[in-house]
């Protein structure tokens, strides 16, 4: 009877001995998988950062022509403004790249 129980409790002690390594492994599986999902997060946030840049600079494009005709004619910037439904500031910007673009050598 006594053998029974301490081969039992070698049985109990190995399992548990196994389930303890288990454990271990996975936790540093989880770890590595934790750091990769953080680098995918902050690609997808730089990616859609970049993707946010990219449409004002295409909508800055679009509205350049007619926000420099109408600052050439005498406009002020609140009356571009409220005509084009540009805010102030992105008027601004466009001017700003503007006066760049014209300083470029061609």
């Amino acid at each position: 009877m006594e053998y029974i129980i301490l081969g039992l409790l070698l049985l109990l002690t190995g399992i548990l001995f196994y389930l303890y390594n288990n454990n271990k492994k996975l936790a540093a599986e989880n770890k590595v998988l934790q750091e990769i999902l953080e680098v995918k997060d902050t690609t997808i946030s730089n990616l859609q950062a970049s993707r946010v840049a990219v449409k004002d600079v295409i909508e800055n494009f679009s509205a350049h022509k007619e926000v420099m005709q109408l600052i050439d004619a005498g406009e002020s910037r609140k009356s571009i403004s409220e005509k084009l439904g540009i805010p102030v500031n992105r008027i601004e910007l466009i001017i700003k790249f503007d006066k760049i673009k014209k300083e470029q050598p061609v």
